[in-house]
């Protein structure tokens, strides 16, 4: 999926002529590294789940940890780089990351590997926000519209790709590693990415440097990890007390966590997720629609890698190939996104949402008729319908939101977009996880995928129907 990072206003320092292709080349390439990695672990996760003996449960925290580290220090990240320099956080980003990736790839056990893809998501959480704002601060037209243009296209591909290149080095079994050449292959490319980024990449700062939210930041991740860790754990520990105790801790540091932002906001310092954004009818319309199809697709994604591995016996070459579809429809879908917008505007979204259900259609029907002699050419259809309908999906939520945002609070409203999106991802990868295990129980894993399929067709009919009412204020230009 795409991925849209927190952006600071718009620096008062003049467009930079500096910012070479080699520069731009270098950021797009850090920026799909991390991307890659919050997806590659996916076809993984058997092989890490039968490397360390653990079950499918605690191996979800190996990718949901990740993506939640990353959500809730995204914004954080952001500001850091508006006051140290954007370059020197990049570099400082990078660095953490190719180290955090070596940890990954010689843990011994599963604890380490966790918490090294903590590490991960804290080091892709500097290092993302900083791309989209140096592009901006340093591009003048038509460079700018050029490079967030890749960007935009990257992402979106590299989700896809992150699945395709995981199911690749765990068929290779490079040297008898296993899975561990998924983490490893960052090492050298981070390497590249440090030196690149101090040879090409300028360094730029915000006039106006924000505080940091730490008391937002701190809520609102005590909030998301008190409901991820019974959504994974749950079902495996037979729900005990402490399990119904986390969701009551969830819902009332939530709570908290609203009654302090407006605290912050009064005060007149910017909060991690902004209050009065929230009360713009667009704004939550567009959040609500956002996250469904982030945690829709997050769980759907992961599912998808263990049932066709774990269930229909595919190998993880195979896992990985069924990917590619997705890729190359979600990537030209994207490219033609913008035109399409311009024609129909919000409406976008409703054919997303159309090709969507017709791709989940077609990879339901032959997984209730042939789930256990599927290959992957025969849902090569269904991934290419899915990833184009993502494709159009992505852009149009974003543009809408984002143009509904005042100016002067371009940051934080990025911040809260952003937020979500990695939020939603981790937690449908909880949520859903937890249904297909459930549903699976010891054998039935075709039931379980369907289950999840079905889960994810119902949200793409209700973009399908109810799309258009995304911005009812105004239409999208």
């Amino acid at each position: 999926m795409s991925t849209v990072e927190t952006t600071s206003p718009p620096s008062a320092a003049p467009a930079r002529s500096e910012f070479s292709p080699l520069g731009q080349g270098t950021l797009l390439m850090a920026a799909a590294l991390t991307t890659v990695d919050a997806f590659i672990v996916n076809v993984a996760l058997p092989s890490i789940q039968k490397s360390f003996g653990v079950s499918a449960s605690t191996s979800q925290f190996v990718v949901s940890f990740y993506g939640i580290t990353y959500a809730v220090l995204l914004v954080l990240g952001g500001r850091f780089g508006d006051r140290f320099g954007r370059r020197k956080v990049i570099q400082f980003g990078i660095s953490g990351f190719t180290i955090a990736s070596l940890l990954c790839g010689i843990a011994p056990n599963i604890e380490t590997l966790i918490g090294a893809r903590v590490l991960q998501g804290a080091a892709a959480a500097l290092l993302l926000p900083q791309v989209l704002s140096t592009i901006q601060a340093t591009l003048q037209e038509p460079a700018k519209t050029r490079a967030v243009s890749y960007y935009g296209a990257i992402g979106g591909l590299s989700a896809a790709v992150g699945q395709l290149l995981g199911g690749l080095f765990v068929w290779a079994d490079v040297a008898g590693l296993g899975w561990r050449p998924i983490f490893l292959v960052n090492v050298p490319l981070g390497i590249l990415a440090v030196i690149g980024t101090r040879l090409w990449v300028p360094e730029t700062k915000a006039p106006q440097a924000q505080g940091a939210d730490l008391g937002g930041t701190a809520l609102f991740g005590t909030a998301v990890l008190a409901l991820l860790i019974p959504l994974s754990l749950g079902r495996q520990t037979h729900w005990p007390l402490w399990t119904w105790a986390l969701f009551v801790v969830s819902a009332v540091v939530a709570v908290v966590l609203w009654r302090f932002e407006r605290t912050v906001e009064s005060s007149g310092a910017v909060p991690l997720i902004s209050p009065s954004l929230l009360r713009q009818g667009t704004m939550r319309r567009g959040l609500l629609v956002l996250g469904s199809g982030f945690l829709a697709f997050g769980g759907f994604i992961f599912v998808f890698a263990l049932a066709v591995q774990g269930g229909n016996g595919m190998s993880a070459l195979e896992s990985g190939l069924s990917m590619a579809p997705m890729a190359v429809g979600q990537f030209l879908a994207a490219v033609r996104a913008p035109k399409l917008i311009g024609k129909v505007g919000v409406r976008t979204l409703q054919i997303g949402g159309v090709l969507q259900m017709l791709g989940l259609v077609a990879l339901i029907v032959p997984a209730l008729l042939w789930w256990s002699h599927l290959h992957f050419y025969e849902l090569m259809v269904g991934m290419f319908l899915i990833g184009a309908g993502n494709g159009l999906f992505v852009p149009t939520v974003y543009r809408t939101v984002l143009s509904s945002i005042p100016p002067q609070q371009i940051g934080a409203g990025s911040g809260i977009v952003t937020t979500t999106q990695q939020t939603t991802l981790a937690l449908g990868t909880a949520l859903l996880g937890a249904i297909y295990i459930g549903v699976s129980g010891h054998n039935d894993t075709r039931l379980g995928f369907v289950v999840v399929a079905a889960v994810f067709l119902a949200v793409a009919a209700l973009f399908a129907l109810f799309g258009n009412s995304l911005q009812k204020d105004s239409s999208t230009k």
